[in-house]
């Protein structure tokens, strides 16, 4: 009797959908030199077209942007890919048990996702101020540096970041690099605090970076500087975002994935193949079958090579594709002599092997070809350890006897 089962091999990776428009909440530190249109324009030049708005009233704070009707309803005008948020330079320094960041931050968080969970909100971190806070040094010693600024920036703009499950511009840590590397950059104008164009052409190529996840180094767009100043900073704001991007909790989100999470099998030319998403599924086949539910069953009508390909959209756009080859072939000849077969049954986190003769030979594979089993001299009865789902289990004789099926381990 000729039995015969299937083998997927996936061949196919991930293509994701860019992210365009952007939202910025904060002061004059976003509209100085016009940061929102400067990043539009570096976009542009590297092939993507994105939309940018903006909600900058000068000194805002948090805060203040919390219950500020322009903020709310450029929240709630529509579906934002990224909303951008910049606490009042000298809050974002001090300590949460003090100032009303944190919680201010919670409210607009809050607020941007109730309009769209699928938004993106994004932590600006700024820079620490030239030669530190003369304001806040007699209380807080370390905001009389810019070095202790920086670093109380770096950290509660991360601690931010992470706890709402959001990005972080690490456009402060870039300033940082700028100024050790190349201190005859001036990226501050005359008051020591705010951005000078270099300073904002710097902004904007952490930002492109963080929020496309690529270099920015390719461009040719300037904004007006040196070109090569330009080009200096653009590698600086690529080095800094992403040479680590673990550190400004750029991983967050796991990126659409239309692979399958499990298959299980009715018949030796039937599978359904899992996925489960909540987005939208188009399922298809070499032989014609589709189908737009989250798990699909095919059917193949003779043994041979089946491609099947899932293409899969999650709830907020982002898509994959993923095509694998399923194989239906001949396994072997089963012996007919009258003896008793062996069999083998599903136990607890295992299998267990009956009527095997002495000496035999068990393997065992998974749906997608892996080794699982590969032992010699099995003893009956005895339970032998496999991970849940299908395994394929072939058993060789001295006597060079076969013997094959399967079974679903649960």
């Amino acid at each position: 009797m000729m039995r015969k089962y299937f083998l997927p091999v996936l061949v196919m990776a991930i293509t994701t959908q860019a992210q365009t428009s952007v939202l910025f909440i904060g002061n004059s530190y976003v509209y100085s030199n016009d940061l929102p249109n400067t990043l539009r324009l570096l976009a542009l030049s590297l092939g993507d077209t994105i939309t940018v708005t903006s909600s900058t009233p000068g000194g805002a704070t948090f805060q203040s942007h919390a219950v500020n009707a322009t903020t709310i309803n450029a929240i709630n005008a529509g579906a934002w890919d990224f909303v951008v948020l910049q606490e009042q330079s000298q809050l974002g320094a001090l300590p949460f048990e003090i100032t009303s960041t944190e919680a201010s931050a919670d409210q607009l968080v809050e607020l941007i996702r109730s309009n769209d969970p699928c938004s993106m909100p994004v932590f600006y971190m700024t820079w620490g101020r030239r030669d530190g806070d003369d304001l806040n040094c007699a209380s807080f010693p370390f905001m009389c540096t810019y070095a202790g600024m920086q670093q109380a920036l770096t950290a509660n703009y991360g601690a931010l970041a992470e706890e709402y499950d959001a990005f972080t511009a690490p456009v402060g840590e870039a300033w940082r690099m700028v100024r050790e590397t190349h201190p005859e950059i001036e990226l501050y104008v005359s008051d020591g605090s705010h951005p000078s164009p270099a300073g904002t052409y710097l902004a904007a190529c952490v930002f492109y970076c963080t929020l496309f996840q690529e270099s920015c180094v390719p461009s040719t767009y300037s904004a007006g500087l040196d070109p090569n100043i330009a080009e200096l900073l653009r590698g600086i704001a690529g080095e800094v975002v992403l040479d680590d991007p673990m550190a400004w909790n750029l991983d967050v989100l796991p990126p659409t994935d239309a692979s399958i999470t499990g298959s299980s099998s009715e018949a030796w030319n039937v599978v359904t193949f899992h996925h489960g998403g909540p987005g939208e599924h188009a399922w298809s086949s070499s032989n014609g079958q589709e189908f737009t539910s989250p798990d699909a069953t095919f059917t193949f009508p003779t043994s041979g090579s089946w491609t099947v390909t899932h293409a899969y959209t999650d709830p907020c756009g982002g898509t994959d594709s993923v095509t694998w080859t399923v194989e239906v072939y001949d396994v072997g000849l089963v012996t007919t002599d009258g003896r008793p077969h062996p069999q083998v049954l599903a136990s607890d986190h295992g299998i267990e092997v009956r009527n095997i003769p002495s000496g035999a030979q068990l393997t065992g594979f998974d749906t997608q070809g892996r080794l699982l089993i590969d032992h010699l001299a099995v003893v009956p009865g005895k339970v032998i350890a496999c991970p849940p789902g299908i395994l394929f289990w072939l058993i060789r004789t001295g006597e060079g006897d076969r013997f094959h099926g399967r079974v679903f381990v649960r």
